[in-house]
């Protein structure tokens, strides 16, 4: 993904790509599919065009948006856990 200057670029006005969005959640695009299909919460995309085949596009911010959601459900992972794993 291309680096943005946070000071001039306003995420709720980035579009990016299926593949930069999974890459955000940390997830592979077809996880990412996954989770458009059984979460309702998160960000379904958009095209800009009528064909079947256009490109989906996502908000950045609802990107980040999702992905701090994600965060704040998650579960601490204890040190020792991780240790023993």
């Amino acid at each position: 993904m291309n680096s943005l200057n946070p000071d001039i670029v306003n995420p709720a006005y980035v579009q990016i790509g299926k593949k930069e969005a999974a890459a955000i959640l940390g997830v592979s695009v077809s996880k990412f599919d996954q989770m458009r299909k059984e979460d309702p919460e998160c960000p379904k995309g958009f095209t800009r065009g009528d064909q079947h085949n256009s490109p989906l596009f996502f908000r950045l911010s609802d990107m980040y948006t999702y992905s701090e959601a994600l965060m704040q459900q998650s579960v601490p992972v204890d040190q020792a856990d991780v240790a023993n794993k």
